[in-house]
């Protein structure tokens, strides 16, 4: 480990998590906990309290993967930094960890994402290349910046944790939601600005109801429609009425099928299109994501189609009923709502009761992906003005209104880097 980082991992993946109950794999955990000054029966009760916490997840692979690094993260934090134990978790620690996720102490910072643990032999030891947090960017002069979306999962992963060790009697209250009382006026995340946000999902909310629909549909096919129309909806920009079969002005009844899949080539690049009819019929183009294409050809082949990929002038509606007719706008947006419900019973069942609830609350607000697509695109660098035709905006300038938000942090740190 580099000197001027002082933390150590602390939890390996889900298939080592239970030989931690002893450290035999993992001698150097137990050396770090002795090495710090607090006392450590207490610190060994906290690392078996979170690890007890880590078990209940370990069937659940994202969930599992984003929780064991926050928890992991957190730990550090308290133990090394605020120098406390878990009991000793109030309001103040918590506000203090939020600014650190923030901006956090660049020893405390990896070039890139790293495993915490390596193979020696028979034990595991740990990464010297791992922090606590890690730099994804490519770029070298690129400096570390947690969006919202990663301090939005960062509270979730906390809020659970924290409500687990009421129950296990190790807080008396949960220090979160205290905070959250003392300052009414926060954003959810408890580290944003206050700003007018779009409109749209959460990267995590996202992540569990695509990770929700995709365990469904394996174990039973008939939520491959709910998959597919969840995923196209999102991916493509797409409201629930453009999915379904509609009269255009001049009485012509419009039902979206699979020729509406273009391939095009473009100077020797291949790639797909999806032919879009909007509001006003307004037609428009809206270029397929690569990783999209894989739950296309899942969906044609669930309908039994021939060819992997749709056929120029092919007639089959996109999204038909089991009679082979085209489902309309009520019907697809009953098993939007279906698949939403799916998530929020999950995660209901994996004692998220308050974000449960927040996506109960939207469950028939189908335009929410629509915006999530859009914003996740403009926060990954995409140009606002094709995103703003492919959403079939009358101009750029609406659409960064509409999703000025999706890049507030970002603007802030330009801003703040301009010369005088």
């Amino acid at each position: 480990m580099s000197r001027a980082f002082t933390g150590h991992p602390l939890f390996d993946t889900s298939r080592y998590l239970e030989d931690l109950s002893d450290f035999h794999c993992h001698p150097s955990v137990p050396r770090f906990i002795e090495s710090l000054p607090l006392p450590a029966t207490t610190l060994r009760q906290d690392y078996e309290v979170s690890r007890q916490f880590l078990l209940r997840y370990c069937d659940v692979a994202g969930t599992f993967t984003r929780f064991r690094s926050e928890i992991q993260r957190f730990l550090n934090y308290l133990w090394v930094i605020a120098g406390r134990t878990l009991s000793q978790t109030d309001t103040e620690v918590v506000s203090a960890y939020f600014k650190t996720l923030k901006t956090p102490p660049e020893s405390w910072i990896s070039p890139g994402v790293f495993a915490a643990f390596k193979s020696s032999g028979t034990l595991r030891t740990p990464n010297e290349a791992w922090r606590p947090f890690a730099l994804r960017s490519k770029d070298e002069n690129a400096r570390y910046s947690a969006s919202q979306a990663s301090l939005n999962a960062s509270r979730t992963a906390l809020q659970t944790f924290f409500r687990f060790l009421v129950s296990r009697n190790v807080l008396l209250s949960n220090p979160l939601e205290e905070v959250r009382k003392r300052d009414r006026k926060a954003k959810a995340s408890l580290a944003s600005d206050v700003e007018t946000e779009v409109r749209r999902l959460t990267d995590w909310q996202w992540s569990f109801i695509l990770e929700t629909l995709t365990d469904a549909a394996a174990q039973n096919p008939r939520y491959e429609r709910h998959l597919f129309i969840i995923v196209t909806m999102k991916s493509l920009f797409l409201r629930v009425g453009e999915l379904a079969p509609r009269p255009l002005e001049d009485g012509v009844l419009r039902t979206p099928v699979f020729g509406d899949f273009r391939r095009k080539v473009i100077q020797g690049e291949e790639y797909w299109s999806c032919f879009v009819f909007g509001k006003g019929d307004k037609a428009r183009s809206v270029t397929l994501p690569d990783a999209y294409l894989p739950y296309l050809r899942r969906w044609r082949s669930y309908l039994g189609l021939s060819g992997a990929m749709p056929e120029q002038n092919e007639r089959n509606p996109i999204i038909p009923s089991s009679h082979g007719n085209a489902l309309g706008k009520r019907q697809i947006q009953r098993l939007y709502e279906q698949a939403v419900m799916l998530a929020v019973d999950r995660m209901r069942d994996q004692d998220f009761t308050e974000e449960a609830d927040q996506l109960e609350a939207i469950r028939s607000e189908t335009h929410y992906l629509r915006h999530t697509g859009a914003s996740q695109a403009i926060e990954s660098g995409a140009d606002i003005r094709h995103i703003s035709e492919e959403l079939g905006h009358a101009s750029a300038a609406f659409t960064e209104s509409v999703y000025v938000n999706s890049d507030q942090a970002r603007k802030r740190i330009e801003g703040r880097g301009r010369k005088v």
